[in-house]
């Protein structure tokens, strides 16, 4: 029989996929083949001599608070004991993504994100790696961590005290108030409070019609 020739190139690429994982990647299938390949790049240089670049610009402090946050609000989560976050400037097509490698989770987030998305963007994806143990289906994966995300970002009791009065329409100035107060997108808030069943699905709807409209407006106003 014929000996296949030992290939340690072959060897470290086996080696890293059985030990590397992509759990949820963010956007679409373009931004989806950006997240992998910077997973790759980054989790290779960690690999090869247990260094990040430079330009990842956080790596303990605002996720080990977001874990400690997550952990409060739900039992069922378990993390890794080292979460590796971070955010890189300037990578055309990098979305976000949350990973693990070897025995660590990764977070990774474009810097260009606004302050509110990049809040809700770090919840969702840590939540992931929490959660990662439950499912194997990747799309619930997502689905699952964003309302885990939610209800640790916006409890209950302040979510009730702005929709109590059961509105079924959104006007501009309290879709700013609600989305300054909680530093989030207005849509993220108008989720969270249908999870809690205190609007209804026809409420939530009519709400993202009337984004879309008014996003379309804006743009119209941009071109003239």
């Amino acid at each position: 029989m014929r000996r296949t020739k030992f290939n340690p190139n072959q060897f470290q690429i086996d080696f890293l996929a059985a030990f590397r994982r992509m759990l949820v990647s963010l956007g679409d299938s373009q931004n989806i083949l950006v997240n992998e390949t910077i997973f790759v790049r980054l989790s290779d240089q960690w690999e090869n001599n247990q260094q990040l670049p430079a330009d990842l610009l956080f790596q303990k402090s605002p996720v080990e608070a977001v874990v400690y946050r997550l952990s409060k609000t739900d039992d069922r989560l378990q993390f890794p004991e080292e979460i590796i976050a971070g955010d890189l400037r300037g990578v055309p097509g990098l979305s976000g993504f949350a990973a693990k490698f070897r025995e660590q989770g990764w977070v990774i987030l474009p810097h260009e994100l606004s302050g509110a998305f990049k809040q809700l963007y770090l919840h969702i994806l840590t939540a992931a790696i929490g959660l990662d143990h439950l499912y194997s289906n990747r799309s619930e994966l997502l689905v699952e961590a964003e309302k885990v995300a939610l209800a640790a970002l916006l409890p209950e009791s302040e979510i009730r005290s702005f929709f109590g009065v059961r509105l079924s329409r959104f006007p501009d100035s309290f879709r700013m108030d609600v989305s300054n107060y909680f530093n989030l997108p207005f849509e993220s808030v108008l989720k969270r409070a249908h999870q809690l069943e205190i609007i209804s699905d026809t409420v939530l709807e009519d709400a993202k019609n009337d984004s879309i409209r008014a996003n379309r407006r804006s743009q119209v106003k941009k071109v003239a």
